[in-house]
């Protein structure tokens, strides 16, 4: 399983990279303005090439700002350019529920990665992996699938509909992926807003989990890991003093 971090912040990517858990990287424009960037679209593309450049080969997700196709497919184009790890991030449809599978299949069959995002249900994800599979198709580079992605929404799934039907749905589609021999396609759950999430979804099959730093935070900690931690500093102290006293 694959962690993406939810964030712009490049100190804090730089972080987990260390740590040695990310493995790529979500942003959104409410993202980058909880970090600080500035300067408007110009300023969200600068930043995007400063985190696909630190993470490469690793992928960073941008996301598109338009819900007119002709914009969508030339925002998707330029983003597309800036790097090869750019995977453009689209919704399933438009805020009126009109499809964005012909945008999307498109996108695809140019070689541009997408991730498929917002979406609550199986069948959605579904018709995205089917667009996704048709664009490959016509890719001239088809038998080498350019990575793509599908974003299932977890947390607003379990909010409206509770955690046992999201974690059906995630486990569902990755069974369904598995089962039809999709290739070049891997889920990513998104919307995390728990450690308990994390532990349950990360046992769905999904190929990847996005989380926002604080949750990653939390994740680290344990009820009594603290305590535990103290205690074996405090008996290595006193089992050393004894050794030393037995020299």
């Amino acid at each position: 399983m694959k962690i993406f971090i939810d964030s712009a912040d490049i100190n804090e990517i730089k972080k987990y990279l260390s740590w040695g858990i990310c493995d790529g990287v979500t942003t959104n424009p409410t993202i980058c303005l909880k970090c600080g960037v500035t300067g408007g679209i110009e300023g969200i593309k600068k930043r995007t090439i400063e985190i696909a450049k630190l993470i490469e080969p690793r992928p960073v997700s941008a996301e598109v700002t338009s819900e007119e196709p002709k914009e969508i497919l030339k925002q998707a184009r330029e983003y597309a350019q800036l790097a090869e790890n750019i995977a453009v991030k689209v919704t399933i449809t438009d805020g009126e529920g009109n499809s964005f599978l012909p945008i999307i299949r498109k996108l695809v069959s140019e070689g541009i990665k997408v991730n498929v995002t917002a979406m609550t249900t199986f069948n959605q994800a579904a018709l995205a992996a089917k667009a996704i599979d048709a664009g490959l198709k016509e890719n001239p580079n088809a038998k080498i699938p350019v990575p793509n992605f599908i974003s299932i929404f977890g947390g607003r799934i379990s909010e409206e509909q509770g955690v046992e039907q999201a974690f059906k749905v995630l486990k569902n589609i990755r069974y369904w992926l598995d089962f039809h021999k999709f290739k070049g396609i891997e889920v990513i759950v998104g919307s995390i807003r728990t450690p308990e999430n994390v532990e349950l979804w990360a046992r769905t099959g999904a190929h990847i989990l996005t989380i926002p730093p604080e949750i990653i935070a939390k994740s680290l900690l344990g009820a009594r890991t603290k305590e535990t931690v103290v205690q074996f500093i405090d008996d290595a102290k006193k089992s050393m003093e004894e050794i030393e006293k037995q020299q």
